[in-house]
């Protein structure tokens, strides 16, 4: 929820394009997974609880890789040859023209009702407190300078190409403080401008409104562009560059907090070091709470699972997101009931679409914060892709068997190997992005390049997947025998809970 939010809030800036957001966008739905799947490595102390709990985490991931697989390169490809964008970014500016025939921006109306934010707040903030205007400030980057085409040297700019020493009175600044004034009486160079949108002009403001006010120096008497109005709706100020270093480049992060004298870097260490810790032993002792809690009353919540319309069953996981406005929370909820055997992993599929539609609407509301078209057809990209994803592997049941065999083979290696699940995520999360990053800065330094590093990596891959698939590479790592074994004692623990439950059903 957060980085689509901060997506939308740059393609709303025009600090990037829809066609840039849309790949970013189902980036962020691999990467919001990686919750849950580190909350299912809390149940390595039991292979069969793993087992179901990787499982039902990896579930999560499949669906949302199995999507960008198929949508990206449908995307990529006819945006290329069109131009503009592919499929999803022509549903979407569709509906977004349709939509955008009126209104105003206005604030986002829930803006610090979330519960889980207003539960964990005070105490995160006894360790940690951000400056989110610094940190915004920094995602909408530094201001360009313009080439100025005239400067009125009357107004105490120096003349274009050169430079000269200023008198205060000059300036009428008898009462402008600190470095600024100091750098305005050296010199007052006039031969560049800058145009601040409203979104960083906003931070400046937020950061510091009383340097705001003072130490910025607007263009307007001091060059002919102020009078063109060549920053449209922005504004044109003569030092925005410097303002920006001082201001934000070269403040504190952390403002707040115990953390915050060791600095934004140690300071940062430190907090999540803590808060790893932190979210290992609560998983812990959630896993065990829930096991005690529901085991006793198995029959009650397995019945309710199993009989739970799958369709409902999405319907439910998009509430719940709603309500605590965050896909993970819902999905790391979820991960714990499934490795002690309450929820079954066919049913945790449905719950886990309903949550990526749910996380979907913080997007969506701060579309309508910025109220431009473009950032209303980015939030409307992030609903569609998951609606699409949907609709390509869930309805059918064959496309559906995908997905959840992927999530159930990662669980059966996760319930062999119990360094797996650690290794799968720095794979995944780490190394994967890492690499295409890498691909991606390639073609841009170099298309020749970056094409035979594209058939190197594709040639890699391929090489793997004849290993794996047609040496019987997959079976060297994990015999049959041995997967047999295991599935066997999976089933057998299975059917000991429904055993005890009372009900013939089961997770097959």
């Amino acid at each position: 929820s957060t980085s689509t939010s901060i997506v939308v809030g740059l393609v709303g800036a025009e600090q990037i394009t829809v066609k840039t957001a849309i790949p970013i966008i189902m980036g962020s739905n691999i990467g919001t997974s990686v919750t849950n799947t580190l909350v299912s490595m809390s149940q390595a102390s039991d292979t069969i609880n793993l087992h179901r709990a990787f499982a039902a985490a990896t579930v999560h991931d499949m669906f949302n890789i199995l999507t960008v697989a198929a949508l990206l390169p449908i995307e990529a490809i006819i945006g290329a040859i069109q131009g503009d964008g592919g499929p999803l970014y022509w549903l979407t500016k569709v509906i977004a023209d349709a939509a955008m025939e009126g209104g105003s921006a206005g604030d986002d109306p829930l803006k610090g009702k979330s519960p889980t934010q207003i539960l964990t707040e005070p105490l995160a903030k006894v360790v940690i407190s951000n400056n989110k205007y610094i940190i915004e400030a920094l995602s909408l980057g530094a201001p360009a300078a313009m080439a100025t085409t005239w400067a009125n040297v009357t107004q105490g700019c120096a003349p274009l190409g050169g430079a000269r020493r200023l008198d205060i009175r000059d300036l009428g600044l008898q009462d402008a403080p600190g470095a600024l004034l100091n750098r305005r009486l050296e010199e007052m160079d006039c031969s560049r401008f800058y145009c601040v949108s409203e979104d960083l002009d906003n931070d400046f403001e937020k950061i510091d409104k009383k340097a705001h006010e003072d130490d910025l120096v607007k263009c307007s008497g001091y060059i002919a562009e102020a009078d063109e109005e060549r920053c449209g709706r922005g504004m044109c100020y003569m030092n925005a560059g410097d303002f920006y270093t001082d201001f934000v480049v070269n403040k504190h992060i952390i403002n707040g907090g115990f953390t915050e004298g060791a600095g934004d870097v140690s300071g940062g260490i430190i907090a999540l070091v803590l808060a790893l810790a932190l979210m290992g032993g609560g998983l812990v002792a959630l896993c065990k709470l829930l096991k005690t809690l529901l085991m006793g009353k198995a029959k009650r919540y397995i019945l309710k699972a199993t009989k739970l319309n799958d369709y409902a069953a999405i319907l439910f996981g998009t509430a719940i997101t709603i309500i605590v406005q965050s896909s993970s929370v819902t999905t790391s909820a979820l991960t714990p009931l499934c490795g002690i055997g309450v929820l079954p992993l066919k049913k945790m599929l449905p719950m886990t679409l309903g949550a990526n539609i749910g996380t979907t609407t913080t997007a969506l509301i701060a579309s309508l914060a910025a109220f431009t078209h473009e950032a209303v057809q980015i939030a409307l990209c992030h609903l569609f892709f998951n609606i699409l994803g949907i609709l390509i592997w869930f309805p059918v049941p064959i496309m559906r068997r995908v997905p959840l065999a992927g999530a159930r083979l990662l669980g059966l290696y996760a319930s062999y190997y119990r360094f797996f699940p650690l290794v799968y995520v720095l794979i995944v999360f780490v190394a994967t992005p890492a690499a295409l990053l890498g691909l991606s800065m390639t073609f841009n330094f170099s298309i020749a390049g970056g094409v035979v590093l594209l058939f190197e990596m594709l040639g890699v891959i391929a090489g793997f997947l004849y290993w794996w698939l047609r040496m019987g590479g997959c079976y060297k790592v994990l015999p049959e025998a041995v997967r047999k074994q295991r599935q066997e004692a999976l089933d057998a623990a299975d059917r000991e809970i429904v055993s005890a439950a009372g009900s013939p059903q089961n997770d097959a």
